[in-house]
């Protein structure tokens, strides 16, 4: 009997002694890692249309007219972005964005496979921070008072710098306070690619001089439901490799300042811009693109946007009055069919088309032309 009872408290001193040093052991231990939700989106636009275009140049004194199928009136792109939560309100990000033509498949932005946007970061309460090619601050500065965007018709016949608004190797910032927005950017060398287009200016720094092909851009921004304003400045260096707007130095800049803004009457928007415009690397380096747009709802299914908008160049009789009107009918949340026209009356010196779509179809200098395209459009 004495036995039996003196092995039972050894086998209860034993199990206390090894609960004690397992609860040691998990006090010393680290904490477990919070497993954070992760989620991956695959999305992106396809646009394809017929367009008409009138007075194409065609040898001397002569001009033609003409149909082709196009790329329509927004760049079609796919993309996939991403999150982590990473606890605390922070989370890690990233956006992989490339156009293409759907009328060839091929891919815009000078060939790259990403060449929208790519980038990485970190994202929470004291702002977002990414690194990669990416929008620089002037395209937040003037995108929503652009109802045409980075297509074919609007601001981009006037200004080809406003569908390329973006930097490789750029560090940006941006900083949300309920409507109120603020950032910056800078690039160590603002465009990789080899090549002779405003998409592909061979200019990739990252080398000395220090300011050899830098981009910087700083952004203030109020989004408010009944009206808005914002304001950007951007600085573009040019580089000794370059091959595009006569950035040929690291001594020449092109810059521009922004100033727009918008106000709402019930469900119709208005905006007005205005960009100022220096390139050193041209002979005529200061410009001002001034413009009004407007968006009317007509019914739940069908609006009509419309721009006026004018590019004048100082000391120069160049300058180019541009009237974009378009319809979008919804078949679908996602789907909608379009009709767009645009008028570009030259003067000077200037040969602008009233489209971008390649091949570009140059009016004759100091000459009007009418781009007229049907199309359809579907996001996913």
């Amino acid at each position: 009997m004495k036995y039996r009872t003196a092995m039972c408290v050894c086998a209860a001193l034993l199990c206390a002694s090894l609960s004690a040093r397992a609860q040691d052991e998990e006090e010393d231990a680290p904490p477990p890692r919070p497993v954070g939700a992760s989620t991956v989106t695959l999305y992106g636009l396809i646009d394809q249309g017929v367009e008409f275009v009138n007075n194409v140049a065609n040898g001397k004194n002569k001009t033609a007219n003409g149909w082709r199928t196009g790329d329509g009136t927004a760049t079609s792109y796919f993309g996939i972005r991403g999150s982590e939560d990473l606890g605390s309100g922070v989370k890690a990000i990233f956006d992989l964005q490339g156009g293409f033509s759907p009328t060839t498949g091929a891919s815009r932005q000078g060939g790259r496979l990403f060449g929208r946007q790519s980038y990485v970061g970190i994202d929470g309460k004291y702002g977002r921070l990414t690194f990669g090619r990416q929008y620089t601050m002037r395209f937040y500065g003037i995108s929503f008072i652009n109802p045409f965007g980075t297509g074919a018709q609007g601001l981009t016949t006037l200004d080809n710098g406003i569908a390329n608004a973006r930097a490789d190797n750029s560090v940006s910032y941006r900083y949300f306070m309920g409507d109120f927005e603020g950032g910056v950017n800078y690039s160590f060398g603002r465009d990789a690619v080899a090549g002779n287009s405003n998409v592909a200016t061979n200019c990739p720094g990252q080398t000395s001089p220090s300011n050899q092909c830098r981009e910087y851009s700083a952004l203030l921004k109020y989004e408010g439901h009944v009206w808005g304003l914002a304001t950007s400045y951007e600085r573009n260096y040019g580089g000794t490799s370059a091959t595009w707007g006569g950035l040929t130095s690291p001594d020449l800049t092109d810059s521009r300042f922004t100033l727009g803004g918008y106000f709402m009457i019930q469900k119709a928007k208005f905006g007005v811009g205005w960009i100022r415009r220096v390139n050193e690397g041209i002979a005529t380096p200061r410009s001002n693109l001034l413009w009004v747009t407007g968006t009317v709802p007509v019914t739940p299914f069908f609006h009509i946007d419309g721009m006026l908008a004018q590019l004048r160049y100082a000391h120069s009789p160049d300058k180019a009055l541009v009237e974009v009107l378009r319809g979008e009918y919804l078949l679908s949340k996602r789907t909608l069919l379009y009709l767009t026209g645009e008028h570009i009356h030259n003067s000077g010196n200037l040969a602008l088309a009233a489209t971008t779509l390649a091949p570009v179809p140059t009016p004759t200098a100091g000459g009007s032309q009418i781009s007229v395209i049907a199309g359809i459009r579907h996001t996913f």
